[in-house]
């Protein structure tokens, strides 16, 4: 196992990965309003892949619209279905939402969303399988699993240029005609 920490104006983060890719993310909790000490890593090496999606991590938490994509995930030991949801998601872009219930549909189980909810609440990767991009579709935000809850989601979301009608997310920006297969 490899990590790498990255560091932003929330505090600290890291990233664990395995030799076949990414396996966890520890992004910082965007609800806090005070400085974060670093975490002691000193019983893990860096690999060039934690470096690597570290730095891109690290950028984008201080405002830099980047792609995560060419980021290898290790999602070996995941149920099949959790693994299609996370895999899905990976193909929302900055900046783009989808409702819970049209991920279903892209996942090829139109009447899961629930399902597809549960699969995301367990995401081991924030940011770089970019769960915080998936809302129902009325535009609640409908909780967030890493550190800060739905405060993180929103920040999250709004760093990346999402517009927001009080709490809910404006709905006519949600991905409606997306490929499966882009």
């Amino acid at each position: 196992m490899y990590s790498s920490q990255f560091i932003t104006g929330y505090g600290s983060g890291i990233v664990y990965a395995t030799d076949q890719g990414v396996v966890k993310v520890d992004i910082p909790d965007m609800s806090r309003h005070e400085p974060f000490l670093q975490k002691d890593l000193s019983e893990l090496e860096s690999s060039e892949l934690t470096t690597y999606a570290a730095g891109k991590l690290q950028r984008y938490f201080n405002g830099e619209c980047i792609d995560f994509s060419d980021i290898q995930v290790d999602l070996a030991g995941l149920p099949p279905f959790r693994i299609k949801v996370l895999i899905a998601i990976r193909s929302l872009r900055y900046g783009e939402i989808c409702s819970y219930g049209r991920l279903a549909v892209l996942c090829g189980s139109p009447h899961a969303a629930r399902a597809v909810g549960g699969a995301l609440a367990s995401n081991p990767m924030p940011v770089i399988i970019p769960c915080h991009r998936v809302v129902a579709s009325d535009g609640r935000l409908t909780g967030y699993s890493a550190p800060g809850g739905e405060i993180t989601k929103s920040a999250l979301l709004k760093m990346e240029g999402i517009e927001f009608n009080g709490l809910l997310v404006v709905t006519k920006q949600l991905v409606i005609n997306r490929n499966s297969d882009r």
